[in-house]
């Protein structure tokens, strides 16, 4: 593993939905996309998002 995939980091928004908040990344995750999900607080969706962004890829 390079040190450059070490250090790849992610970079997710929070939004205003429809019905709710909801976080999104360029990478493709979101969590609008996880199955069986009510709209989110806006405290939950920039946990979500914090919890996303610190998390390393491949």
């Amino acid at each position: 593993m390079s040190t450059r995939a070490l250090h790849r980091t992610h970079h997710p928004r929070v939004l205003r939905g429809a019905n709710g908040w909801l976080w999104v990344c360029d990478c493709g995750s979101a969590s609008c996309r996880t199955p069986n999900r009510t709209p989110l607080p806006w405290r939950n969706a920039l946990i979500g998002a914090l919890l996303h962004s610190g998390s390393v890829t491949a």
